[in-house]
């Protein structure tokens, strides 16, 4: 299993170098590209953070090597035979070292790949847990809307033909997409002009017609992999910031000048609310 804790570790360190990397030229790119590559970006991070790229290249043959190390071995055989002597091996390899606890012995490697796995498994029994929680609250301090004409409208301008369901909550400062398998938006209960359920609406099902919970829950994954690593939680955190400004930026791209400032006014009041509420 160490093998496994290796590679992770490993991992880690790319992550984190590539990590430090994006936040150092962030003010660059922040100016010179725009927000859907700044999201591919932080998605190519989570990608290097799992995959180990380096075991996929194949290995290059050694030829001769068997019949050297067959002969080797059989002269060391005859001369341990003839001369047979004790060997003290000072220096351990890591993986072999043993500390004792109470009359039991274990490997230094063995005890952090336990601690790895064991942590990977609290961050995500907790975060599965939460999110559980969260949606039971949410459904039980909610109704069902049945019909909403806005909607269809703005379902069908994005082409998106999944049945979405809209909820109505007392709870809810800020709108949001919540389910990958069966999606929700839920609404605030007060009361919202037309104009502003449009932005919504289209907002919310842009986040669903670019995946971004699945690429979310992803980078949830990839965090409780690298649980003991704090650039993991930044490259996170990174990412639904990315997330949610190209989602803005995609919403507002066909639209007239009038209808942007609309658009952010709306952003900016849902965020008044939400911080209030707080």
């Amino acid at each position: 299993m160490f093998e496994i804790v290796k590679t992770v570790f490993l991992l880690s360190c790319i992550g984190t170098g590539i990590t430090l990397i994006l936040l150092l030229i962030k003010p660059f790119t922040v100016r010179k590209l725009s927000a859907k590559w700044q999201y591919f970006a932080w998605i190519l991070v989570i990608l290097f953070m799992i995959i180990p790229v380096w075991k996929m290249i194949p290995e290059k043959e050694v030829k001769n090597f068997t019949p050297y190390f067959s002969k080797v071995q059989t002269e060391t055989t005859e001369q341990n035979i003839t001369q047979p002597q004790t060997v003290i091996i000072e220096d351990v390899p890591m993986e072999y070292r043993q500390i004792t606890i109470q009359s039991k012995s274990i490997r230094i490697y063995d005890l952090i790949a336990y601690t790895w796995a064991c942590g990977v498994c609290l961050f995500l029994i907790f975060a599965f847990g939460s999110y559980f929680v969260f949606l039971v609250r949410k459904k039980k301090n909610s109704i069902d809307i049945e019909e909403n004409k806005i909607f269809e409208e703005i379902k069908k301008e994005l082409n998106i033909k999944r049945k979405i369901r809209i909820r109505i909550s007392n709870d809810t400062a800020s709108p949001m997409l919540v389910g990958v398998f069966f999606p929700v938006i839920y609404m605030s209960k007060k009361a919202i002009s037309q104009e502003s359920q449009k932005m919504i609406y289209r907002h919310e099902l842009t986040h669903y017609k670019h995946k971004d919970l699945i690429f979310k829950w992803f980078s949830l994954i990839v965090n409780a992999i690298h649980w003991f690593n704090p650039f993991a939680y930044l490259v996170s955190a990174n990412i639904s910031e990315a997330c949610e400004v190209a989602c803005d930026m995609s919403v507002i791209k066909d639209m007239t000048e009038q209808e942007q400032k609309a658009y952010m006014n709306t952003i900016l009041d849902l965020v008044k609310n939400k911080k209030g509420r707080e």
